[in-house]
């Protein structure tokens, strides 16, 4: 089920969309590690704050710890990566 009536998405719609494009991402922690190589997130303590680059993919318009909404284009955007580095 979509977060809101935008149809952003709940990291775990987001491995489920990932794993239907065939890619190898098992759950939310393997999906968090890869934003975090991609320069998404950054792992603080027991939490994950978005970077400056990473908020165009949230609902928020600033950095924010466990951002929990996401647009359709972080999808995309995590294929590509996975893809260029031959994970997918």
């Amino acid at each position: 089920m979509p977060y809101n009536a935008l149809g952003d998405l709940y990291k775990i719609e987001v491995v489920k969309r990932l794993q239907k494009m065939g890619c190898n991402v098992k759950s939310v922690h393997a999906l968090n590690l890869i934003l975090e190589e991609m320069g998404i997130l950054i792992h603080s303590g027991d939490h994950w704050l978005t970077s400056k680059e990473g908020v165009k993919y949230t609902i928020c318009n600033s950095q924010v710890f466990d951002a929990d909404a996401w647009h359709h284009s972080i999808v995309d955007a995590v294929f590509e990566y996975l893809q260029n580095s031959e994970r997918a």
